[in-house]
């Protein structure tokens, strides 16, 4: 009971202080930005258009790159430790400099930019293993570098794309739209099981976790998507346009989308703390664990929601 409600005090707050920074976002979006301009480019446009959200964003991924390089040497793993924070972190900041760039230099924005970043990464991760190591390990350092790039940088940047793709205070209400449907799944896996749950899921990999919680926590995020998804395109705060949406499937699909993956996360997170012989991934927030165990089912629900909001949302849409 006192891990529930300590679990319960963290989860609000964090839910507090992650919704007030994106709403700060959102409104700044609304207002005429101040001309603030260093070596000729307006600064402060850039600090009004998405600028509170990456960063959040960026905090969150650099953490989890500390605990996943931290695993890496509890298993004896020898992962280079700068260049993963280096490029994790530019796959966050990318789609926020591409899209605010995009106007003076629209060629600038591509969707190439980030499978040519990875393939800058890994060439300058090999040299960088043979200079510094040699052959020692090769394959094992560099495949676990890439990894931690692309599972914490490359996945938690589309949560950075959804935000400025779409633009605007749109933009924002979309990226807190789209991380409230995954937490809910949490939410509705985590309670349903306990009141339920009867039938384990993968007994080996995570015993708490539930056939019954999976089912809760894929109808909670279901309602959750069409209650609140109709409450915010009635408030004016977002569009449904769409085919899909026209149909009247559009937002119990979302929700059913995000919950999928958000499971998947979930469980993604918990192979990885299973191999390296840990119950939580850090002990940063008191009764929830550390950055991953927050993190881990936004992470690969984020490709999902940037695919579902930029493309098939927009089937039917004129251009």
């Amino acid at each position: 009971m006192i891990v529930l409600r300590q679990r319960l005090i963290s989860g609000i707050s964090l839910a507090i202080g992650i919704i007030a920074l994106v709403v700060l976002d959102g409104y700044l979006a609304t207002i005429e930005p101040p001309q603030w301009f260093v070596y000729g480019v307006n600064v402060g446009r850039w600090l009004c258009n998405g600028a509170i959200s990456t960063a959040l964003v960026l905090v969150m991924t650099l953490l989890m790159v500390r605990e996943l390089t931290q695993f890496a040497g509890q298993l004896g793993y020898r992962p280079l430790r700068f260049e993963t924070y280096f490029f994790a972190a530019f796959l966050v900041v990318g789609p926020y400099i591409s899209f605010n760039v995009r106007e003076q230099t629209a060629w600038l924005y591509d969707e190439s930019w980030g499978m040519l970043w990875l393939t800058i990464a890994l060439g300058y991760v090999i040299c960088a293993q043979a200079v510094r190591r040699g052959t020692e390990l090769v394959i094992v350092n560099v495949a676990t570098t890439m990894f931690f790039i692309f599972f914490a940088g490359g996945l938690a940047g589309y949560l950075t794309k959804v935000r400025m793709e779409e633009g605007g205070s749109a933009g924002a209400v979309l990226f807190l739209f789209s991380i409230f449907v995954v937490k809910m799944t949490d939410v509705g896996a985590y309670f349903t099981g306990l009141t339920f749950g009867q039938h384990k899921l993968i007994p080996w990999l995570s015993p708490k976790k539930t056939w019954e919680g999976l089912a809760g926590g894929i109808l909670i995020a279901v309602l959750c998507s069409v209650v609140v998804g109709n409450l915010l395109e009635h408030a004016g705060l977002i569009r449904l346009e769409g085919v899909v949406f026209r149909r009247g499937i559009g937002l119990a699909l979302f929700g059913l989308v995000m919950a999928i993956f958000s499971i998947a996360g979930d469980l993604a997170a918990s192979l990885i703390k299973r191999d390296a012989a840990v119950k939580d991934s850090g002990d940063m927030i008191p009764g929830m664990g550390g950055v991953l165990d927050v993190i881990d089912s936004p992470l690969l629900a984020a490709p999902a929601a940037w695919f579902f909001w930029e493309r098939i949302a927009r089937i039917g849409i004129e251009s």
